[in-house]
């Protein structure tokens, strides 16, 4: 039990010490051709948009599903976390709201939620429950209810996700 919690101490110090460098390392990175310079690739992509800024999960990206829901998770260099949930697999276009198909984008600790009664849209292109592909697009505007503070975010998801069982 000590050593998991050395270990996640641990891994928790690595972390921390490297997201304060972290644009400069992605620089770095992309420059010497270590990290592509596009957002992830075929069936695992989730990119956004953040108030003007590109966002992209390619420090973790996890995607899970079930018989009719699916949730995506995307984690940028930064620890900039973007968890994109379907209630329904249903092609076409949804409604995002505080109660159905949910976003929440977390920068600095700070949550971001849909709010009641400022609803966004998620629209699902590609849907396979067999080979468990998932794609769509979602704009919507979040809000941290502690700070007052807004974020637009627009992007997409292409994944593939596993079920759980």
């Amino acid at each position: 039990m000590r050593s998991t919690s050395l270990a996640v101490l641990t891994l928790l110090v690595i972390i921390v010490g490297l997201t304060g460098c972290a644009k400069e390392s992605v620089d770095l990175a992309q420059d010497v051709g270590l990290l592509s310079n596009t957002c992830g690739t075929e069936g695992a992509r989730l990119q956004a948009t953040v108030d003007g800024a590109s966002y992209c999960g390619n420090a973790q990206l996890i995607a899970t599903g079930s018989e009719g829901t699916v949730i995506v998770t995307g984690v940028d260099l930064t620890g900039s976390t973007l968890i994109i949930q379907a209630d329904s697999l249903a092609v076409g276009e949804q409604a995002i709201t505080d109660a159905t198909n949910g976003v929440l984008y977390m920068q600095n600790s700070a949550p971001y939620v849909v709010m009641p009664g400022q609803p966004g849209t998620l629209t699902i292109s590609h849907v396979d429950t067999t080979a468990h592909v998932f794609k769509a697009n979602f704009n919507v505007t979040l809000h941290n209810e502690m700070s007052g503070g807004t974020r637009s975010v627009q992007g997409s998801v292409d994944v593939v996700y596993t079920v759980e069982e």
